[in-house]
C-alpha cells in the first residue's frame, strides 16, 4: 500500500546525467523503468510498482514515466508480516545495516527447520524487538553443525541484488574446514556435479547432477602423532605460504578463534586445516568435495569420516560484498 512519509531504510536518490546516459537508447525520452533496470534487478521491482511504492517527485510512477535530470526518485520499502513465529534467543550479530543482517550461528541449531525451534524464530523476535516488520529471508544456508556467517535480506529488493551478486561471484563465501588426512595440493579448485543420492539424505557426485565449484587453500598440515593439546602447539605442524587463485590471505587468522583447535580421537592418518571458497550453493557441497577427494570433513560420519564423537569442523569464516546502497567492498568475519 502506498504511503506518504520516508522511513529510514527507503531508498532516494537523485537522476543524474550518467543515470539518463546509462540508461538512454536511441529513444530521445528516458524513461523511469529503463533507469531502474541499470540498478536493480527488474523482477525485485514489480511488487514495488504494483503496490505504488515508486515514486518520482513525491508523487506515484509507473515504469514508463519520463524521468531527466534531478528528478528525485523515492522507493519505499515495502511493510510485511514476520512470517515465522518470534522466539528469544541470543543472537550474535556480526553486521546490520538498512538492507541486511549478518549473524554467527552456533553449532545445533537449524537454519528454518520446519517444526522445531530454528534461527529462523531468533532472527524474527529480533524483527520484532526492532520494529523490522518484513519477512525472514536468508541468503545462504547452513548445516545444522556448520557455524558461522548467515546472511538475511531485509526485504525483497535487497535479497533480488544480493543474490545477484551471488550469481555474478561477487559476493564471496569463505569457510575455514579441517579435514581427515594430508591434503597434498596447495590449492585446487573442484569442480563437480552433484545431486541428492538414493537414499535422499546423502548427496553425492554424479555426471547428471549440477556443477558446483569448491576453491580450497591448505592453511596447516597437521602430521599424525597423538596429540594431548591444542593443535596450534604440534610440533609437527606444517604452515604454509597464505596464497589463493582469488584474493590474498594476509587477513585470515590461522591460530585465533576461527579455527577449532579441539584434539580429535582418531586421526591415524594426520588432518589438514584449509580455507575454502565456495562459489556455488548445493546442499552439503564442501562436504561432498572433500570427501569426493579422499578428505572428509574430521567427524562427518555421514560423508566417510572416522567417527570423533563430535560434530564435523566447519565455519563459514568470512563473506565479501558490494553494499547495495554507497558501492562500498564491506567484509564481515565471523
Amino acid at each position: 500500500m502506498a504511503r506518504k512519509t520516508h522511513r529510514p531504510d527507503d531508498i532516494l536518490w537523485t537522476v543524474t546525467a550518467a543515470d539518463i546516459d546509462a540508461a538512454r537508447s536511441e529513444k530521445q525520452d528516458v524513461i523511469l523503468g529503463e533507469v531502474l533496470d541499470t540498478k536493480y534487478p527488474r523482477k525485485s521491482l514489480v511488487k514495488l510498482f504494483e503496490e505504488k511504492l515508486i515514486h518520482i517527485n513525491g508523487h506515484k510512477a509507473t515504469p514508463k514515466d519520463i524521468i531527466s535530470e534531478g528528478d528525485e526518485i523515492w522507493i519505499a520499502m515495502a511493510k510485511e508480516k514476520i512470517d515465522y513465529e518470534p522466539i528469544e534467543m541470543n543472537l550474535h550479530i556480526l553486521y546490520e545495516d538498512d538492507d541486511l543482517l549478518i549473524v554467527d550461528k552456533p553449532a545445533g541449531v537449524t537454519v528454518n527447520s520446519k517444526d522445531q525451534v530454528s534461527l529462523a524464530n531468533g532472527v524474527a523476535y529480533y524483527f520484532k524487538e526492532h520494529g523490522i516488520k518484513r519477512k525472514v529471508r536468508f541468503l545462504n544456508r547452513l548445516d545444522r553443525d556448520t557455524t558461522g556467517c548467515i546472511v538475511i535480506a531485509k526485504s525483497g529488493l535487497a535479497q533480488s541484488l544480493y543474490q545477484q551478486q551471488m550469481d555474478d561471484n561477487t559476493f564471496e563465501k569463505w569457510y575455514m574446514a579441517t579435514v581427515e588426512g594430508i591434503v597434498e595440493a596447495d590449492e585446487d579448485s573442484l569442480v563437480l556435479s552433484m545431486e541428492r543420492s538414493a537414499d535422499g539424505i546423502h548427496y553425492e557426485v554424479n555426471p547428471k547432477g549440477k556443477e558446483t565449484r569448491t576453491d580450497y587453500s591448505v592453511l596447516c598440515r597437521h602430521q599424525s602423532q597423538p596429540v594431548d593439546n591444542s593443535v596450534n602447539k604440534s610440533k609437527n605442524s606444517v604452515d604454509i605460504a597464505s596464497k589463493n587463485v582469488d584474493i590474498e590471505l594476509s587477513d585470515v587468522d590461522k591460530s585465533g578463534q576461527n579455527v577449532d583447535k579441539s584434539v580429535y580421537n582418531s586421526q591415524e592418518c594426520g588432518y589438514t586445516e584449509v580455507l575454502v571458497r565456495l562459489y556455488t550453493g548445493k546442499t552439503h557441497q564442501i562436504r561432498v568435495a572433500f570427501s569426493h577427494i579422499g578428505h572428509p570433513l574430521v567427524g562427518d560420519t555421514l560423508y566417510g569420516a572416522q567417527p570423533t564423537g563430535q560434530p564435523f569442523q566447519l565455519r563459514a569464516q568470512k563473506v565479501v560484498f558490494t553494499h547495495m546502497r554507497t558501492g562500498e567492498h564491506i567484509t564481515v568475519t565471523a
